[in-house]
């Protein structure tokens, strides 16, 4: 048996690093991934033998046995907090499975950093937050959203705490809880059934684009002015019309353009993102590339530009000659680009 501390807030807290039998310890209801479990069968009865029986169903668990088996061990602790697993649920439920499956004593126990029973639950959200918020095992972008949308729903921390505890702007922390709540209300079953579980499992993938919708100022503006506009846009993102959740980005380019807007809506939703973004690159090419929205800049740049003023530096007689070379060089470097491409330039 190994003594050490972690240090939470301050607080030196002592844990002993030793083995544990797998058949005392519980599933830790509050966890992110079980919490998720537990929302989606609002109406089964929820035990131990249930959420094990869905973490199993996972994908990720079913991969998790497999590098198990096949490294003949944990590199990891878990973490327990009394008799629950605080952090390390789906390695507990693979150590159960090969244990059933293999009768073999190695997998009868699991190694476990074992907590004091006064941790708090400020404590718990701070560790929990450091492994997989800001560590080296991530949770899914949802998962994260759920942890921060419970510290401010239960234990009532505030948005500027969260904010700073996790290294994140007060906007991306807005963002992250409008896009759960919609994820939670309009998006997810509100039943799972069992042989589904990994199709909800891709169904939480749809997150990122929600959190997408709520970064872009344009896309809230619109949704608090126009109530259906959310609701349009949970439909579009279930029929796949976005690729990519990066291309809810480009949404409010699509939205402000007549005929990008009247391409999008008149598409096949797997097609509309692409074909309304080949409509703007014909008739708004500054809005789609990079090398038009800079001729567009240069070109309101000289349009604002105090005329008068630059006369002046340039005829001045320090630093005029230099600031005058480099303006003739734009002149020359155009008329010849210009030229190049069949512009001709009378």
């Amino acid at each position: 048996m190994q003594r050490e501390t972690i240090t939470v807030d301050g607080r030196e807290i002592p844990y002993e690093i030793k083995d544990v039998d797998i058949s005392t310890l519980l599933f830790y209801r509050d966890n992110p991934r079980i919490n998720y479990i537990v929302t989606s069968h609002p109406s089964h009865v929820i035990t131990q033998q249930f959420i094990e029986e869905q973490l199993l169903k996972l994908d990720s668990t079913k991969d998790l046995i497999r590098d198990l088996e096949a490294n003949k061990g944990m590199i990891d602790e878990v973490y327990v907090v009394g008799n629950e697993v605080v952090e390390g649920n789906t390695r507990l439920a693979a150590h159960r499975r090969l244990s059933k499956k293999t009768g073999d004593a190695r997998w009868s126990s699991i190694k476990a950093r074992v907590l004091p029973d006064d941790v708090t639950e400020e404590e718990l959200f701070y560790i929990l937050g450091t492994f997989h918020i800001k560590g080296k095992t991530p949770w899914n972008a949802y998962e994260k959203a759920a942890y921060i949308h419970r510290a401010i729903t239960v234990l009532k921390k505030s948005e500027d705490e969260i904010a700073t505890q996790l290294h994140h702007t007060k906007g991306a922390i807005r963002a992250m809880l409008r896009a759960y709540e919609v994820m939670r209300d309009k998006v997810l079953p509100a039943e799972v059934h069992d042989e589904n579980i990994n199709k909800a499992t891709d169904e939480l993938r749809k997150y990122s684009y929600f959190e997408a919708f709520f970064r872009q100022k344009e896309l809230v503006k619109r949704a608090q002015e126009t109530p259906d506009f959310l609701d349009e846009f949970v439909e579009l993102v279930k029929e796949g019309a976005f690729p990519k959740s990066q291309d809810v980005r480009e949404y409010p380019k699509i939205l402000d353009n007549k005929k990008a807007l009247k391409v999008f809506q008149g598409s096949d939703p797997s097609e509309a993102f692409e074909e309304a973004m080949r409509t703007l690159y014909v008739h708004k090419p500054e809005k789609v590339d990079r090398f038009y929205k800079c001729v567009r800049e240069f070109r309101e740049m000289i349009d604002d530009a105090d005329v008068q003023k630059v006369t002046e530096e340039i005829k001045a007689s320090h630093g005029g000659k230099n600031k005058k070379d480099e303006l003739w060089r734009c002149y020359k470097d155009f008329k010849r680009f210009c030229k190049d491409i069949g512009l001709d330039i009378r």
